[in-house]
């Protein structure tokens, strides 16, 4: 498939990011799942499975490195350690490479690894380096990813509403932004007044007495109007591409926000004993799975705090389903009608950001059933009975390309819509992890166990009006 000189950009930002963290990756490959502790995998990438993204692999391995790093600054760990890390540690590496592979927020927004607690999230921008017409200097053309912002005009030959000067004055001499100036074309207006030249540099219409030229090759105009202008004064025309020395211009950078990651904490305690008893009757550890249902508490949390993030930030628009049927309307046919619902917020966003249209839903699992009715609805297998606790995926609007998620948290009745691009730098809000999820040592005391679980992350929202929101009523 073809790729456009845009995508290659991208494509070659993450081709660097894996580049750079394949060290990392070879590193982690390596940590083999210890005897005790938790359960999954082989190594710190088994959970992501056999055919696994690369770039999922490098961010797992800059996250596992984060951890490891945070051991040794907290002398946890001595750099020299490496060689055979403490059960603990690998325990630790295991449990983010469960949490990373099952953690949805990735598939909601973007997520980007921090290397410090303290750094930067990035997205682009594109803005006019060089005036031209009503598009000042700075303007950006494209913002944040989020739709073309310009106008059809600024690569052409046209100038459109060139500022020339402001209102209740009636000579004026601006010069042309851009030159030789195609004869015939050229016009000057307040939006009452009307100026406009003969193709020979003369002036004619609305005109006093005075010079009332135009030059051209300098682009120096003179013009005296009939009366004073009423308005601001623009400039209207054409300008020879081929002979210019000077032509429009863009600037196109990644941009970057500092950010800082914060961090969540809780401890998980539990009896010792509770657990000798569980071995005897049953012949297993208990720990690993105390341990695990500790860590998904706080991961359902993060997932919360993300999307309740997203829900209070949207800008793109908002729209209401009434779930009661109107009179003589079977209920099944009016309830078909959500997806209707859905798809005018859609439109609504990619009006407003002349972007694209959202493509993943997050909901209240009581308005699921709504989603079960549409047609082209494809509903995950065997989601009720997983045994998962908070959110997760639920199925895919197939007809209008939108991922759903549902979060038992959510408040009832509603659902927030917003855009997850291809590429990690193509979104409308970016999570900047440090540490997905760290994990202390177990502590003991008498027969009482502990450990303290801990994640460090920051939320940036791009841009606000790529989130929508959905309220379903009288269900």
């Amino acid at each position: 498939m073809l790729r456009t000189e845009g995508e290659n950009s991208v494509a070659t930002l993450e081709e660097s990011l894996v580049a750079k963290n394949r060290h990392l990756v070879e590193r982690y490959s390596d940590y083999k799942n210890p005897a005790v502790g938790i359960t999954k995998g082989i190594n710190v990438f088994e959970t992501l499975g056999k055919d696994a993204d690369p770039l999922r692999k490098a961010m797992l391995a800059t996250l596992c490195e984060n951890f490891v790093k945070k051991a040794i600054d907290q002398k946890q760990l001595v750099e020299t350690d490496r060689g055979g890390i403490p059960v603990w540690i690998k325990n630790g590496l295991a449990l983010i490479s469960a949490s990373f592979a099952e953690d949805m927020s990735d598939q909601v927004i973007s997520m980007q690894p921090m290397s410090n607690k303290r750094g930067k999230v990035h997205y682009l921008n594109v803005q006019a380096e060089r005036s031209k017409g009503a598009i000042a200097q700075t303007t950006q053309l494209i913002k944040a990813l989020s739709g073309f912002r310009g106008s059809q005009h600024f690569s052409s030959e046209k100038i459109v509403q060139e500022p020339a000067g402001g209102s209740g004055s009636t000579n004026y001499t601006p010069n042309t932004g851009y030159t030789p100036v195609m004869p015939g074309t050229f016009r000057i207006t307040d939006g009452t007044l009307n100026v406009l030249d003969d193709g020979n540099g003369n002036l004619t219409g609305d005109v006093g007495g005075g010079t009332n030229t135009i030059n051209y090759v300098t682009g120096a105009v003179n013009v005296t109007f009939s009366g004073a202008t009423v308005a601001a004064v623009t400039m209207s025309y054409e300008y020879n591409i081929e002979a210019a020395l000077q032509l429009p211009e863009v600037g196109i950078s990644l941009e970057s926000v500092d950010v800082e990651a914060r961090p969540r904490a809780l401890a998980a305690a539990w009896s010792q004993q509770a657990v000798f008893d569980f071995l005897n009757d049953f012949g297993m550890d208990a720990e690993p799975t105390i341990i695990d249902a500790a860590s998904r508490v706080i991961t359902s949390e993060r997932f919360k705090h993300i999307v309740n993030t997203l829900r209070n930030a949207a800008t793109g628009g908002s729209v209401v389903f009434d779930n009661a049927a109107p009179a003589a309307v079977p209920y099944i046919l009016h309830a078909k009608t959500f997806s209707i619902t859905v798809s005018r917020l859609q439109n609504l966003i990619w009006e407003k950001t002349q972007s694209v249209r959202p493509n993943v839903m997050v909901i209240a699992p009581d308005i699921w059933f709504l989603l079960g009715l549409q047609d082209g609805f494809e509903g995950e297998s065997n989601v009720a009975n997983d045994g998962l606790t908070g959110p997760r995926k639920v199925g895919r609007l197939t007809r209008h390309g939108i991922d759903v998620f549902a979060d038992p948290t959510f408040p009832s009745g509603s659902a927030v819509l917003t855009y997850r691009g291809p590429q990690f730098v193509n979104t409308a809000a970016i999570v900047g992890t440090y540490i997905p999820l760290y994990r202390s040592p177990i502590h003991a005391q008498g027969f009482r166990k502990d450990i303290a679980l801990l994640t460090e992350y920051a939320i940036h929202i791009v841009d606000s009006d790529n989130i929508g929101l959905v309220s379903v009523i009288n269900l």
